[in-house]
């Protein structure tokens, strides 16, 4: 029942991913203001750690089509680059397990919080290290 209800969990939320996606590829990027209006659930106009963190967990579980424990660098594509895998598998075993993705989504949030507040704005979001945190959670 409990897996049932996960993997309905993930569905839901790569059916958001896909609208997101969408957008992303209308334009050259997906605007701070966009992605906000569909990620930001508390309607607080920003996007907190925790919220990235539940977004790249459920991402794991969405771009995971064999449902194992790991992530194969073709379920990453046009995510992450070979320098990002190389820096990120610390184990080199060619896969990522949740902690190595979780630890990327952090760095990515960390990075693109200009004013270290915790929060991600439109702004910070339309900034390169925002963009980079979008082009990993939504490509």
């Amino acid at each position: 029942m409990l897996r049932s209800l996960f993997r309905l969990g993930a569905a839901a939320a790569l059916t958001g991913f896909i609208s997101l996606g969408a957008m992303a590829s209308a334009s050259a990027a997906t605007s701070g203001k966009d992605a906000l209006a569909l990620l930001n659930k508390d309607g607080d106009d920003t996007l907190e750690l925790v919220e990235v963190i539940d977004l790249g967990s459920k991402l794991f579980v969405a771009i995971n089509p064999d449902g194992d424990t790991t992530l194969e660098k073709d379920e990453t594509k046009g995510r992450l680059t070979d320098a990002d895998w190389k820096a990120i598998n610390k184990d080199a075993d060619q896969t990522l397990e949740l902690d190595e993705f979780l630890a990327v989504v952090r760095a990515r949030f960390k990075a693109a919080d200009a004013n270290k507040d915790g929060k991600l704005t439109a702004q910070e979001l339309d900034a390169p290290a925002g963009q980079k945190l979008l082009l990993l959670l939504v490509k």
